[in-house]
């Protein structure tokens, strides 16, 4: 058995794999829940309060609004992209698992 039994697939396979993690980094951005957990985590190792940059980052710009209607304009940005991130994550894991498939179905089929 070699790779080039199906390069085609093998390829499609990998390039699948590659944007299933670019997906992942750009959904790692947004989340929320992760940067909250990390600061959770950052905290209670530190035994201090840890704020991670991201999160003080968004609390300024929602903070820094001039008025209440922009800032719940922010609130429901910074909720979209969240809600956009985890569903970024599902398709992320989707992508790796099919490219991973596909390139492990190239190799192994006759």
């Amino acid at each position: 058995m070699s790779f080039t039994t199906h390069p085609v697939m093998f390829i499609i396979g990998l390039s699948l794999i590659a944007i299933g993690f670019l997906m992942w980094r750009l959904a790692s951005r947004w989340d929320l829940k992760g940067h909250v957990i990390d600061t959770a985590l950052k905290s209670a190792w530190s035994r201090r309060v840890v704020v991670s940059d991201e999160l003080a980052e968004r609390y300024r710009d929602v903070r820094d609004a001039p008025g209440h209607v922009s800032r719940a304009g922010r609130v429901a940005g910074h909720a979209a992209k969240h809600f956009a991130a985890q569903a970024m994550s599902v398709a992320s894991l989707v992508a790796f698992a099919l490219g991973l498939g596909l390139a492990v179905l190239a190799v192994v089929w006759k």
